[in-house]
């Protein structure tokens, strides 16, 4: 299972992934300054670390509000979501495109082709969670990031109201 976490007053994102717990700040975090500590609490940018090499960045994810999307970039990879008006978000990953089906009670599943490969829930321990759950363990990794992205998807729009 992956589940994160917005720690809105530590300003970072925790996130469980099996039994690695992964820290996401803001990109703007380790500026020096208050406008950037101010900047840092309305970021739609995030790096993670985790446990084996603290100091490294893992991954960065990014939202954009403009064009609705998730962009992920691990080392020398990156993806992209593509969002359309009434339609749900795409992404392709390991040449398969998978689609997320969102509901409005905050449920999605992930699906590649007809079959749901995980299933998830904004909002599943509190206002500021995601859960991610019965997928395969080869995915892992690009679902952690994934769950990421769809929570400062959702901080954001909750922002924005």
């Amino acid at each position: 299972m992956i589940q994160a976490t917005a720690r809105v007053l530590k300003n970072v994102i925790e996130i469980r992934v099996g039994e690695e717990l992964w820290l996401c700040r803001p990109v703007q975090w380790s500026e020096e300054g208050l406008g950037s500590r101010i900047a840092a609490l309305f970021s739609t940018e995030y790096v993670t670390y985790r446990p084996q090499a603290p100091q490294e960045v893992h991954s960065n994810v990014t939202y954009r509000v403009k064009a609705d999307e998730i962009r992920i970039s691990v080392g020398d990879d990156h993806w992209t979501t593509k969002s359309t008006t009434f339609g749900p978000m795409t992404i392709d990953y390991g040449g398969s495109h998978y689609t997320i089906n969102e509901r409005i009670t905050g449920k999605f599943a992930i699906v590649r082709g007809t079959e749901a490969v995980a299933v998830g829930q904004l909002g599943f321990l509190g206002f500021r969670s995601c859960v991610v759950k019965d997928y395969p363990p080869e995915l892992e990794i690009f679902l952690a990031n994934l769950t990421l992205g769809l929570l400062i998807r959702a901080l954001t729009w909750e922002g924005l109201r």
